[in-house]
């Protein structure tokens, strides 16, 4: 079976396999967003002479872990067809899609898995615990009455100039919170061909945006996609917005992140909520990822060994020093116990925030002295990641 990069005269076998494999056909828009992803991402195939029999996707997107601007490899469409399942295939393509990434500068990676268990076997782990939640009206959020300056436009009937404003503003607050995913102009078309119903709300204050959702309403249902705001006033009063709705809506729903009292200071806060963990990260290049990493205070040197049986790249052991410069050093060299050995799944999920580095060190059952537990605290930034793009 040979692994390659599918050229563009097999562009129609990707459409085929993904449509067998896949639940719903795509069609229309849905199928041009498709085929501009297989023209822009790394379409990696597992070829049976010249059919394309496996294939999986490494989408070129960014992402930012604590304030830092990473590239990013989104893996999607991964699929083979049913008569040439357990022969290695998907495994291979990891391999192969492993090192793409690396070759391509993408130091991390972000998936949804089909099952945890197949894609921590390859070192993904996931990082984000999502919050799904359904608000009937009788609980619908009061803020009082208030005069808000809230700009409105749609897909279908655009503002140029506010959504480009919106892009803007979605992006700059991405960096502010952790494992969010700056979008270029090309996932802003993405969304618009995946949900051409959108609608967009943004709250001014002093002529800045200082919030906005992108939302859909049908079936009585108001549902929010996206939801930033930068305080809690500018969240109040968008939530004004969606409620002024209450006459032609029934319900609410949306997403946001578990590690937030989502709706403490609501009237009523015991609406539906079901907590949902449907993304997975992987560090493919623990050198370039660390030597961006945005450090803590580091008080005395640090000493990781990375265990990787898929990046050959990443097995040794690492010196982190006061400057936060990094240099890869022998193993012999340092006391056991000082030395925190960790898998590459446990790692990813302890340095973008998920994991506390005393939970991290608990589920890979190492030993490791109190002080350097605490050391690696202190170096590490805790903010929670939150990922809510799909791919």
């Amino acid at each position: 079976m040979e692994i390659k990069i599918i050229p563009s005269k097999d562009y129609l076998q990707v459409h085929q396999l993904r449509d067998y494999c896949f639940p719903n056909k795509y069609t229309g828009a849905r199928r041009d967003d498709f085929h501009y992803w297989i023209e822009h991402s790394t379409t990696l195939g597992a070829y049976d002479e010249h059919k394309v029999v496996g294939q999986l996707l490494i989408l070129p997107l960014n992402m930012t872990i604590h304030g830092e601007n990473y590239k990013m490899g989104g893996i999607g469409f991964v699929a083979t067809y049913p008569e040439y399942r357990q022969q290695g295939i998907i495994k291979n393509l990891m391999t192969e899609a492993l090192k793409k990434m690396r070759e391509n500068g993408q130091s991390i990676s972000v998936l949804a898995p089909f099952s945890v268990s197949f894609y921590r076997y390859f070192g993904w782990e996931l990082f984000f615990e999502k919050l799904c939640y359904t608000i009937p009206q009788s609980m619908f959020p009061s803020f009082g009455k208030q005069l808000d300056e809230v700009r409105r436009m749609s897909f279908e009937w655009p503002d140029r100039d506010l959504f480009q404003a919106i892009k803007d503003y979605h992006n700059t607050q991405s960096i502010f919170n952790n494992g969010s995913m700056l979008r270029d102009d090309a996932w802003w078309k993405r969304i618009e061909r995946r949900m051409p119903d959108s609608h967009f709300a943004a709250y001014f204050k002093d002529d800045k945006i200082a919030g906005y959702i992108r939302y859909i309403i049908q079936d009585g249902t108001f549902e929010i996609h996206d939801f930033i705001a930068e305080e809690l006033l500018a969240e109040q009063a968008i939530w004004r917005f969606i409620t002024s709705h209450a006459a032609s809506v029934g319900s609410i729903k949306g997403v946001t992140s578990n590690n937030h009292q989502f709706g403490f200071y609501f009237k009523e806060p015991q609406f539906k909520k079901e907590v949902v963990q449907d993304v997975m990260v992987r560090i493919v290049d623990a050198l370039r990822f660390m030597e961006h990493y945005p450090w803590g205070d580091i008080l005395e040197p640090l000493y990781i060994q990375i265990e990787d049986a898929f990046c050959s790249w990443n097995e040794h052991a690492y010196k982190i020093n006061k400057s936060g410069d990094i240099s890869i050093i022998e193993t012999n060299s340092i006391p056991e116990m000082h030395m925190l050995t960790l898998p590459i799944n446990l790692f990813s999920a302890m340095m973008v925030g998920y994991l506390s580095v005393k939970d991290t060190v608990l589920y890979a059952n190492k030993q490791l002295t109190e002080d350097v537990v605490d050391r690696w605290q202190q170096a590490l930034p805790t903010n929670k990641p939150a990922f809510y793009e799909y791919f």
